[in-house]
């Protein structure tokens, strides 16, 4: 295993992990398709947690049509849920996860190399990022919204180790979902897993968990021990 000083970046996910999006996502796509009839379970919702936009509009799609008996694009539904979105808009900073900033600025100071590669598109990433005030802590920003495949395919993984002119066994990922843990393991990164109950993710193949996100610290400091 790679002693701890040998560890040059960490690289976070973003929903879920420096921010509590997921829930909030989900409660909103409950209320959206229930206000158009669309019927949807607790189960199906869960598995947007953690997918890619490509990944929704299929399972859109498949929703749509068998409540409604109508096909249309996933692409149409999701710009008709946006429409949604712009009437309820998300505080991103009201539930940016606790103690990620001073997290962000104390790994920072351990003189490591941050980055976020997360499945979200990138003007969305960004506008989160910023909202929040850490964007400034992140040297490579990642989306993998136009990428061939998303998680749990490491495809946007390798593509941010190779922008930051870094190997995996130099970087640990910070994860949630089974998909993205998938990835990052798939990547050959050592992968810490904020826990995450609400969901039905197994979390199974994380090296280490933390039950917060300033547990990462303790868990880069232990890195290689």
């Amino acid at each position: 295993m790679i002693a701890m000083q040998k560890l040059e970046a960490v690289i976070f996910d973003m929903d879920g992990v420096l921010v509590d999006s997921e829930f909030v996502y989900r409660q909103g796509h409950a209320a959206y398709f229930a206000s158009v009839g669309v019927a949807v379970s607790p189960e199906e919702l869960n598995q947007l947690a953690g997918s890619s936009r490509k990944v929704e509009r299929v399972l859109y799609e498949q929703w749509w049509e068998r409540s409604l008996g109508e096909r249309i694009s996933g692409e149409e539904i999701e710009r008709r849920e946006d429409e949604y979105w712009d009437e309820h808009p998300i505080s991103y900073r009201e539930i940016m996860n606790p103690g990620v900033p001073e997290t962000l600025e104390e790994l920072h100071s351990l003189g490591l190399r941050l980055a976020v590669a997360s499945s979200s598109p990138l003007s969305h990433i960004e506008k989160v990022l910023a909202e929040c005030g850490i964007d400034g802590y992140f040297e490579v920003v990642e989306s993998g919204d136009e990428l061939h495949q998303s998680k749990p395919n490491p495809e946007i993984y390798l593509l941010t180790l190779d922008k930051l002119g870094l190997s995996a066994d130099v970087c640990c990922a910070v994860e949630d979902s089974d998909p993205g843990i998938q990835a990052a393991r798939s990547a050959g990164l050592y992968t810490i897993a904020k826990r995450e109950e609400r969901f039905g993710f197994t979390q199974l193949g994380a090296d280490v968990m933390v039950d917060e996100i300033p547990g990462v610290i303790g868990a880069v400091l232990g890195y290689g021990q």
